[in-house]
């Protein structure tokens, strides 16, 4: 137990996270699970909270896409159905053609003018950011109208 509290001193974890850690510190899985049991009891462990926390920091720090949401939620070791739900839940009440708009607006941001090669670079960056293929086809499609010479529509609603 005073190994699980010294980890929950430093930062909050998932329930995955702790396991990890205590089994990497050689603790009995009977052991592990007691102690997460406890904790998760006493509200120190309450990874529906803590990862809702973290896809609503990483959705207003920098727009990603479900994928990426996901990606880093299962990284951080959740329960699988608890990442889909909170992210289901979370992108319900988005709509990821904004934040892919506002991803490219932050990664054009300090560009005069965007080349082709840039637009080729924004789409592989939005595809890295977890970006459905239809969310960055709509993205650069607008880019590239507008390194031709035309201006960058506004989006902020359903096509």
């Amino acid at each position: 137990m005073s190994a699980a509290l010294r980890i929950l001193s430093r930062r909050q974890v998932s329930s995955g996270q702790m396991k990890f850690m205590l089994l990497q510190k050689q603790f009995l899985p009977q052991q592990i699970d007691e102690c997460i049991d406890k904790l998760e009891q006493w509200g120190y462990i309450d990874d529906r909270s803590l990862a809702a926390d973290i896809l609503e920091r990483m959705i207003s720090n920098s727009p990603c896409g479900k994928k990426r949401c996901l990606y880093e939620l299962e990284k951080r070791r959740f329960d699988r159905e608890l990442a889909k739900e909170l992210v289901d839940r979370a992108y319900s009440e988005l709509d990821e053609r904004a934040l892919a708009f506002a991803a490219a607006e932050q990664y054009a941001k300090n560009k005069s003018e965007m080349a082709s090669k840039d637009v080729q670079r924004l789409a592989g960056w939005l595809s890295r950011r977890g970006f459905t293929g239809e969310t960055i086809y709509t993205v650069i499609r607008a880019y590239s109208q507008a390194s031709s010479g035309e201006q960058i529509p506004e989006y902020w609603g359903p096509y």
